[in-house]
């Protein structure tokens, strides 16, 4: 067999370059959509010095299969795919399945943003899976089916993220409520991973390790949504409901989708098009375009960058339609810039609650608080005209715990020194261990500016009375 190794590799062997992901590379100065059977660049043209390597086929796409969308087919499924639900669930929807062709570009230099990933939240039959399965995935010319999130292993998730900087890693069915501890957990650790683009490391039977780069964008749906909020500022969350589904029109435009199924996958194989013709210093451009248009609304710059990202997505549709000699209104009944103001109204009121700002754990922390009838001049009290809080941190947090597991709140719940530890820092604290008088008795309290957080976060429950309560705490 050496022999035989031998002469063979005395013969001239076409040698090609092998990468593990599927997607879009720079090669010999222009970009290259690569899969494990073939490459091409912009235009459909083959280029045979580059593969994904077999081993490494995990997430795979028929993309290439399809042809080129036409004009007249993208009237077809243009206003249904604005259409078959609200515009501020579909509008972003399309973005960041348009922006999914960009993040290879959007991780390079100058850019280097983030990519966030897609969370379709609601209730049993609200038409998230209907929308993952019939709208999300045929435009990435994907047919496998969706995992559960139940079923997902750490090994598995870095497999597939590793093996596509383009086509989503998809799961259903994530209710952190009935899941296991553990199974949350990596779940919540992967999607914080893969958001930043952190390497993982996994061991070999021969002690050798294996290196998964985490790559490729993340879709994800169901009945709940993540309780962390460095989760949550990671993902564009949209909520779906049962009554979206009672819409006539809606219903009708969901039809025309499916009755030109066969489009989506050529309108996919567009995108991917003239994503290869860009180049990262126009997509750069629309990027920072997005951001001089959201930084005005003051979000995090963390939401702020997701807004930038997905806005290139609209720019890159808007790019395909000019290719065909047309505007954006002539395929779309919604304008472009009404489009662009849909991202961030549904920020504002899926993921931020109809706010500008996603609460910490500490302001998380005292809206439990002000639900749980604490006794007012025995638990706290009010200074400066109800302007500073007066707050027994010690003894209302032990209560604070109790609860939270009486009545089965969910999310994280920080040991007492730490609350302490990080309410100390925050914004909120006026000053700690200070003495007041409750009651004729002086009292060891922390002064909370109430001010400042009754305007970030529900907490009025502090402002009620109980009469009643009061004068048996007396007697």
């Amino acid at each position: 067999m050496e022999n035989l190794k031998q002469y063979i590799d005395t013969f001239h062997w076409k040698e090609k370059r092998g990468v593990k992901a599927l997607g879009i590379y720079r090669r010999e100065g222009k970009f290259v959509f690569v899969t494990t059977t073939k490459a091409v660049i912009a235009g459909g043209e083959s280029v045979d010095t580059i593969i994904q390597l077999e081993k490494h086929r995990h997430l795979q796409s028929r993309i290439l299969d399809y042809p080129f969308i036409t004009s007249d087919q993208l009237l077809i499924i243009s206003t249904p795919l604005l259409s078959y639900n609200e515009p501020q669930k579909t509008v972003p929807i399309l973005a960041w399945i348009a922006g999914c062709f960009l993040k290879p570009f959007l991780k390079r230099k100058p850019t280097d943003a983030k990519y966030a990933h897609l969370f379709l939240i609601g209730e049993q039959g609200s038409g998230k899976s209907n929308t993952m399965e019939k709208v999300i995935m045929p435009i990435f010319a994907r047919k496998i089916k969706i995992k559960a999130s139940s079923q997902t292993t750490p090994f598995t998730m870095l497999r597939e993220s590793a093996s596509s900087n383009v086509i989503p890693q998809t799961f259903n069915e994530y209710k952190p409520s009935t899941m296991e501890k553990s199974k949350i957990n990596n779940l919540n650790n992967h999607m914080r991973d893969a958001y930043d683009g952190h390497e993982s490391e996994r061991g070999r039977a021969d002690q050798g390790h294996n290196i998964y780069e985490m790559l490729a964008p993340f879709a994800i749906a169901g009945e709940e949504n993540p309780q962390e909020a460095a989760i949550r500022e990671r993902t564009i969350e949209l909520l779906f409901s049962k009554h979206d589904l009672l819409n006539e029109d809606f219903r009708e435009q969901f039809g025309v989708l499916q009755q030109h199924y066969e489009l989506l996958p050529c309108f996919g194989r567009s995108l991917l098009d003239t994503a290869l013709k860009l180049t990262p210093e126009i997509v750069n451009e629309w990027y920072r375009e997005g951001e001089r248009r959201y930084l005005p609304i003051d979000f995090p710059s963390r939401i702020t960058s997701n807004l930038a990202c997905i806005y290139a997505g609209l720019k890159l549709v808007q790019r395909l339609c000019s290719d065909f000699g047309h505007s954006w209104d002539y395929y779309f009944p919604i304008p472009f810039d009404e489009c662009a103001d849909y991202l961030s109204k549904a920020v504002r009121e899926y993921l931020l609650g109809g706010s500008n700002y996603n609460k910490s754990i500490i302001e998380e922390t005292f809206e439990v608080m002000s639900r749980m009838r604490l006794k007012y001049d025995v638990d706290y009290c009010f200074e400066n005209a109800g302007r500073t809080l007066c707050l027994r941190l010690s003894d209302v947090y032990d209560k604070y715990t109790k609860y939270r597991k009486d009545y089965a709140i969910v999310g994280t719940v920080l040991t007492a020194n730490e609350f302490r530890r990080q309410f100390g820092k925050s914004v909120f604290c006026i000053k700690a261990n200070t003495t007041v008088r409750m009651k004729g008795e002086a009292t060891k309290v922390w002064k909370v500016d109430f001010e400042a957080l009754s305007q970030v976060c529900e907490v009025s429950g502090f402002l009620r009375r109980d009469d009643k309560q009061d004068a048996q705490a007396q007697v």
